[in-house]
């Protein structure tokens, strides 16, 4: 049997909003949130009935990211065929990494999320089954595999699409390390201060435009404090471009996000910096079109 070949996009994400409402009483946080997907992107391919299995890695931050069994495109591939009685298929998932990683985009779950979306359109499976899977891999998984604009609730597991918002210019400051375990260590760091209501992302997912001061991200409360030298690299950006810097996700990659066109001259004003500059822009469902 000749070899089969699946290839997409795998969008990086930012959160327009991400509000923590309380700790659950199954251990994870009940969260509102509103991702959006970009224009930067790992390309992922699945291969089948190929002569090899496993996950090859390569790209720009391929030595950043797992090239084993415990990689998340992989363990969605796995979850998959495994549901579907077709364990016993070969499966090879290749990434080229353009997504930074560890640092609040989403690539990792992304790439799991586009490995789903093409198996899926591959096998005939249901959006539905797509998102149970999805949610078995991890919390930001259900968000990607629907892309675009998306508000996610619960622990993340409940999603649901909202209207595209308008193209947006978006720049990213990637400083140059993360910490251990950051993303529990993050919630844990919120404890003890006031859970945030919902109102910001209810309000949120009407609108069509967004500045960096529309952003709302609870973590920025504590990610200072949490990632070294996050403090002085945000201040000097903020100092260089003279716009308003916001968090993505968990941290610690930074953002700045703003009208079509004026991406550009953020990210000219930014170099030099010690992080690494990205320009981007908004994306649309790849599912969607």
């Amino acid at each position: 049997m000749a070899e089969t070949l699946l290839t997409g996009a795998a969008p990086a994400k930012i959160n327009l909003s991400l509000e923590v409402l309380r700790r659950r009483e199954d251990g994870y946080h009940e969260i509102d949130t509103i991702l959006q997907t970009l224009d930067l992107a790992d390309e992922v391919t699945v291969a089948l009935d190929g002569e090899r299995e496993g996950v090859v890695v390569s790209g720009r931050y391929a030595d950043s990211t797992p090239a084993d069994p415990s990689n998340l495109a992989y363990r969605a591939a796995e979850l998959l065929a495994k549901r579907l009685g077709r364990d016993a298929e070969r499966l090879l998932v290749r990434l080229d990494k353009s997504i930074p990683p560890a640092g609040g985009l989403g690539g990792g779950a992304s790439d799991a999320a586009t490995v789903l979306r093409l198996l899926g359109w591959h096998w005939g499976i249901s959006e539905t089954l797509l998102l149970q899977v999805a949610n078995e891999v991890g919390s930001d998984e259900a968000a990607l595999v629907l892309g675009g604009t998306v508000r996610a609730r619960g622990r993340g597991d409940q999603v649901s699409s909202l209207p595209s918002i308008a193209k947006h210019d978006v720049v990213l400051f990637i400083p140059p390390g993360t910490i251990d375990q950051k993303t529990p260590r993050m919630f844990a760091a919120l404890a003890g201060l006031p859970f945030d209501s919902g109102t910001v992302s209810e309000h949120a997912a009407t609108r069509q435009f967004f500045s960096s001061v529309d952003i709302y991200n609870s973590f920025e409360r504590v990610a200072m404090d949490m990632f070294p030298g996050l403090a002085q690299h945000w201040e000097e950006l903020e100092s260089q471009t003279g716009a308003v810097i916001r968090l993505a996700g968990a941290g610690p990659t930074l953002f700045w996000i703003g009208q079509s066109g004026a991406g550009e001259g953020i990210a000219q004003r930014a170099e030099g910096s010690a992080c690494t500059v990205i320009a981007t822009s908004t994306a649309e469902s790849l599912w969607k079109r």
